[in-house]
């Protein structure tokens, strides 16, 4: 993605996560192990501690998910703009996570279906299989697991909270855009591929055309650039290095501007 993706738009605290004076007085006897690969691809099993310094996040998924008589959510996948590689989702509502963590100024890195946490407690049993790990630009590693109902919510939250203190995560509840941010996303999303990035002049002509806010058409027009230029500026927009009022729906008859310092975190982002 463009480089402009980058630690400018840090906003460390802002996505929920758990202190550690909230993980004070986590079970000590639930016993939990992560099932994960090596970077070589062969499973591993260990307990939270030891993986401090692994990063999940880069690693491949366990499996991928397969569609089976009854299944009532649609398999799909994202292609990660941010690291270039293919996160699977077990239905359309992860697909939407997916696509707004990839538009995230602070990721740098995502992958789903990489760790399962089996734990035992009680005499009762179970498996915990997060949304995603993601990492952040500057170190931080999240955990975000699915939405769940309220009764196997508790049990996961327990787990995780367990896991996450041992192992060094932050726990980012699922975050999914609806409404205008949904469809702003959506048709940017469409041009965060590299392919459509502008070179060092057509940038700077964009950003020209665009220092002063027109809709998106007219400034394609008259910027000189041709039939490219819609999708150079669809993929500025992603990245941030052009911006509009996000509290209407992104059509190509929206004014449009070029932003100081192009930090494109949205601010709020569900």
């Amino acid at each position: 993605m463009d480089s402009q993706k980058g630690p400018g738009a840090h906003r460390p605290g802002k996505h929920g996560t758990l202190t550690s004076n909230e993980q004070e007085g986590l079970p000590t006897d639930i016993d939990v192990r992560v099932h994960y690969r090596s970077a070589a691809g062969r499973t591993l099993v260990h307990e939270p501690g030891l993986l401090r310094d692994i990063p999940l996040e880069e690693r491949a998924p366990l499996s991928e998910p397969h569609a089976y008589r009854g299944r009532r959510s649609i398999l799909t996948d994202w292609f990660c703009a941010t690291n270039g590689v293919t996160v699977w989702c077990s239905s359309t509502v992860q697909m939407d996570a997916a696509m707004l963590l990839d538009f995230d100024a602070d990721i740098a890195c995502f992958q789903s279906g990489v760790a399962e946490l089996h734990w035992q407690h009680e005499g009762r049993q179970g498996t915990v299989r997060p949304a995603f790990f993601a990492r952040t630009h500057d170190g931080r590693r999240f955990v975000i697991p699915h939405r769940l109902a309220a009764r196997a919510a508790e049990v996961e939250e327990r787990v995780l909270r367990h896991a996450a203190a041992a192992a060094g995560w932050q726990i980012r509840p699922l975050q999914v855009p609806e409404g205008v941010l949904h469809s702003s996303l959506r048709s940017m999303a469409h041009f965060r591929s590299a392919d459509f990035a502008p070179g060092t002049q057509a940038r700077q002509v964009l950003m020209d055309v665009f220092a002063v806010p027109r809709p998106l058409q007219e400034g394609a027009a008259v910027s000189g650039l041709g039939l490219p230029a819609a999708g150079h500026i669809w993929h500025l927009l992603w990245t941030g290095t052009l911006d509009f009022d996000r509290t209407l729906p992104l059509l190509p008859t929206s004014r449009i501007w070029a932003v100081p310092g192009n930090d494109h975190s949205w601010e709020d982002n569900g």
